[in-house]
C-alpha cells in the first residue's frame, strides 16, 4: 500500500514538472501556453428545467451549465466567467438555441450550441370574458364577442387563440370555447344566455276599450299581457295572445274613466315549455273617450260673411263636444261652445278677414258628470265671403257669353277672371262693384275661340278688399267638327267631346263596326268623304269570348231572334262571320222577362263563347242602322278608342229584364228603377 502511494506521487511530480516544462518552452516561442478548446475537450452545455420552459411572451433564457465528464464520470464544470453566452429564437413557442463561446483572456477558446424547445403556453388558466353575457334570440347563430387575458396578457385572436361556438342559435345557454394556436394550446370555455326579446308597449282608448299595441319580437310564440290598477303592484295575466306575428290586443273588460297599468311579455316554447323575456316598460291608461280631430275650417258658405263652420270626426261613445277658439295658434283657447250629438258648428261671432284657430274635444258623461278626451290639434278658419258658383245655366254664343253665378251672402262686389287656356293665366276682365249683381255679358269675343271664365266674391272692409274662393271653371267654345289624330269629332259650345252624333248626323248609308276584343268595346265610325270611315259614331259596351275571331268580316243576316247555345235565345241578332253574332244579352226563353242577369252584369268582360254581347238597345241600332254586307273589324288594343268605355248598370237579381230594352221599358216605368 506504501509503495501505491510512492507511485502516486511520483507520477504527480512527473506530471506537474513537465507541464512546467512545456510551459516554460512555449513562452521561450512567444505563444500562450493556457488556451484551451471547450469543443475539442469535451465539454457541453446543459440546460436546467429544460423539460419545463414554457412560453411567456418574452425572451427565455434558462440557466446553464458548461460541463466535461472524465472517464470516471467526473464532472467538471467550466467557469461561467471563461465564456459568453448568446440565446436565439427564444421569444416564441418552438425550438431554440444558446450558444456559448470561450474567452480567449480567460484561456478558453471554442464554441458549443444546444437547442432547447419552449413550450406554448395552456389556456387552462386564461380568463375568458363575454362581451355580452344575456344576448337577444334572432332566429340565427349568435356570436358575442370575446376578451380572453392569461396572465396580465390580452391575448389576440386568430393569433393566440381560436373561437367557437355551439348552441348558440336557439334560446337557452350557447357554449364558447377558445383554443389555443400559436404560442398557446390547450382550451378554456365560456357561456352566455340567448334570451327572448324584450318590446315595448303602447295603450289608448276609447270610452268602453283600451287598445295595446307592442313591437314584435323575434322568434317569439306568443306574448303576455298583464294589468293592474297600480303601477308598482297587483299586476295579473289578463291575456295569452299565441301568435308571435299578433302584436296588438283590445281590452273590453274595463271601466270608464277608470285609470289601468299595462306591461307584456313575449316568450318562446323550447321543448315543452315557455321560456319568458323580460317585462316590458309599463304604460299608463285612462279609459276616456277618444280624441277627435278638426277635419275642415270654412267660411259659412255663400250665406255668411263673418261666420266659420267647424267640421271634426265624430267619436264612437261621445255624448258632445266642446269647441275651444284662439286668435293664434300657440294662444289662450277659451271655451266657445258645447255641442250635444253633431260634429260640426258654425261660429257667428267672428269679424270678416280675421283668423281664428279651432280644437274640440270630445266628452263622455259619467253620471252628470262630462269625462273629456284630449284636445285634438288646432285649425284655422277665416270668415270670408263664401265661395260662388258659375251657373250651368250660362249661355255661350259666337262671340259672346251670358254668365250667371249664385250671389254671395254680404259680398260687396265680384270679380271676374278669364283665360284663353284652363291652366294658363287668368286676366281679371271686369270687377263688378254690386253684390246683388249676378250676371254679366262678356261680348266681342273671337269666333272658334276658346275662353275660360272663374270668379271670386269679395267684400270691402276698411278699405281693403277680403276675398272668398274662385268659383268653378266654366268654359266657353264653339259647337262644331275637329279633326284631331286622323279622326273627325264633334264638340259642343261647351268644348266637350260629343260621344253620340247619330242624331247630328242622322242615318248613314253605309258604317264600319269596329270590335276592340281586348277591351271589350264596339265602335262605329262613318264616312266623311273621301276621307274614309274616320267619324267615330258611337261606342257599346260588349262581351266577347276567347273564340271570337279576329280579322275582317261582312255581316251576312239578321235575325230578330235566334236560338243560342244552350238552349239560350239573342234579341237583334246580327251575323258577324259563321256562328258568331253581334246580340243582346242572352234569355232563357224567347222573352224580355227571361234575361240572364249575371250575365248582363259581366258585360265589359272577356265572358261569351265567341259571339259579341250586347246591351239590347245596342244590338237594336246595330240591327236597324247597320246594312248587310257592313264592315266588321276585330281586333285587339289596350286603347278603349275615342269614346272610351262605355259602363253599364248594374242589375239586381229580380231585374230580368234590360232597362235598355225599348220593349221592356213600360217595366222598367212600373217599378221606377230606370
Amino acid at each position: 500500500m506504501q509503495m501505491k502511494k510512492q507511485l502516486k506521487r511520483i507520477l504527480a511530480f512527473v506530471m506537474a514538472f513537465t507541464f512546467i516544462v512545456s510551459t516554460q518552452v512555449h513562452a521561450a516561442d512567444g505563444e500562450s501556453s493556457a488556451l484551451m478548446d471547450i469543443k475539442s475537450d469535451g465539454y457541453e452545455i446543459q440546460i436546467a428545467d429544460s423539460a419545463s420552459i414554457t412560453y411567456t411572451g418574452k425572451e427565455v433564457t434558462p440557466a446553464i451549465k458548461v460541463v466535461r465528464t472524465d472517464e470516471s464520470k467526473e464532472e467538471t464544470v467550466l467557469d461561467e466567467n471563461k465564456y459568453e453566452t448568446a440565446y436565439s429564437d427564444n421569444v416564441n413557442a418552438g425550438t431554440a438555441k444558446v450558444t456559448v463561446k470561450g474567452k480567449e483572456n480567460e484561456g478558453v477558446t471554442g464554441e458549443l450550441t444546444k437547442e432547447f424547445t419552449i413550450s406554448p403556453a395552456s389556456l387552462k388558466d386564461a380568463a375568458v370574458t363575454v362581451a355580452n353575457k344575456s344576448a337577444t334570440y334572432t332566429g340565427t347563430a349568435v356570436k358575442p364577442a370575446v376578451t380572453v387575458e392569461l396572465g396580465g396578457k390580452v391575448l389576440k385572436e386568430n393569433t393566440d387563440y381560436k373561437v367557437s361556438y355551439a348552441n348558440n342559435k336557439n334560446v337557452g345557454t350557447a357554449e364558447i370555447t377558445v383554443t389555443g394556436i400559436g404560442n398557446y394550446t390547450d382550451t378554456a370555455k365560456a357561456t352566455f344566455s340567448i334570451v327572448v326579446g324584450t318590446s315595448d308597449i303602447k295603450t289608448s282608448s276609447v270610452y268602453n276599450k283600451v287598445s295595446l299595441s307592442w313591437g314584435k319580437v323575434t322568434g317569439a310564440s306568443g306574448y303576455k299581457i298583464y294589468r293592474s290598477t297600480s303601477k308598482d303592484s297587483g299586476y295579473k295575466a289578463i291575456k295569452t295572445v299565441k301568435s308571435g306575428a299578433t302584436v296588438n290586443y283590445n281590452d273590453t273588460k274595463v271601466t270608464f274613466n277608470q285609470t289601468y297599468y299595462y306591461k307584456v311579455r313575449a316568450y318562446r316554447i323550447v321543448g315543452d315549455k315557455a321560456v319568458f323575456g323580460e317585462y316590458s316598460p309599463v304604460s299608463k291608461q285612462k279609459v276616456k273617450v277618444g280624441t277627435s280631430s278638426v277635419k275642415r275650417t270654412a267660411s259659412a258658405s255663400t250665406t255668411s260673411y263673418n261666420a266659420v263652420t267647424v267640421k271634426w270626426s265624430k267619436v264612437n261613445g261621445a255624448n258632445g263636444y266642446k269647441v275651444y277658439r284662439s286668435t293664434s295658434v300657440n294662444g289662450t283657447y277659451k271655451a266657445l261652445k258645447v255641442v250635444a250629438n253633431a260634429t260640426s258648428y258654425t261660429d257667428k261671432t267672428t269679424t270678416c278677414g280675421t283668423t281664428y284657430y279651432y280644437k274640440v274635444r270630445a266628452y263622455r258623461l259619467s253620471g252628470k258628470t262630462k269625462c273629456y278626451g284630449d284636445l285634438s290639434k288646432a285649425k284655422s278658419g277665416r270668415a270670408l265671403p263664401g265661395t260662388t258658383t258659375i251657373k250651368a245655366s250660362s249661355e255661350c254664343f259666337q262671340t259672346k257669353v251670358n254668365l250667371k253665378w249664385v250671389k254671395v251672402y254680404g259680398a260687396s262686389g265680384y270679380e271676374i277672371y278669364r283665360s284663353t287656356s284652363k291652366s294658363g293665366k287668368y286676366t281679371l276682365v271686369k270687377n263688378i262693384k254690386s253684390g246683388r249683381t249676378v250676371k254679366w255679358t262678356n261680348s266681342g269675343l273671337k269666333k272658334g275661340q276658346y275662353y275660360y271664365y272663374k270668379i271670386r266674391a269679395y267684400r270691402t272692409v276698411d278699405g281693403k278688399k277680403l276675398y272668398g274662393g274662385y268659383s268653378n271653371r266654366f268654359r266657353k267654345g264653339t259647337a262644331g267638327w275637329k279633326y284631331i289624330n286622323g279622326l273627325k269629332l264633334y264638340y259642343d259650345a261647351q268644348g266637350k267631346l260629343v260621344k253620340d252624333v247619330s242624331k247630328i248626323i242622322g242615318k248613314q248609308s253605309s258604317y264600319v263596326i269596329k270590335v276592340n276584343k281586348k277591351m271589350n268595346v264596339v265602335t262605329v265610325y262613318a264616312k266623311d268623304g273621301d276621307n274614309g270611315y274616320i267619324i267615330p259614331v258611337k261606342s257599346f259596351v260588349c262581351s266577347g269570348g276567347a273564340a271570337t275571331p279576329v280579322g275582317t268580316f261582312y255581316t251576312p243576316a239578321k235575325y230578330r231572334w235566334q236560338t243560342l247555345m244552350g238552349p239560350c235565345y239573342g234579341q237583334w241578332c246580327t251575323r258577324i262571320h259563321g256562328g258568331v253574332l253581334f246580340h243582346s244579352v242572352f234569355y232563357s226563353t224567347r222573352s224580355n222577362s227571361t234575361l240572364s242577369v249575371n250575365a248582363y252584369n259581366k258585360l265589359g268582360t272577356t265572358c261569351s263563347h265567341g259571339c259579341v254581347r250586347l246591351r239590347a238597345g245596342d244590338a237594336k241600332w246595330i240591327y236597324d242602322n247597320c246594312r248587310l254586307r257592313t264592315k266588321v273589324i276585330i281586333y285587339n288594343s289596350s286603347s278603349v278608342g275615342p269614346f272610351g268605355k262605355p259602363k253599364a248598370a248594374k242589375l239586381a237579381s229580380w231585374h230580368t229584364w234590360d232597362p235598355t230594352d225599348p220593349t221592356a221599358r213600360s217595366k222598367c216605368k212600373a217599378r221606377g228603377c230606370h
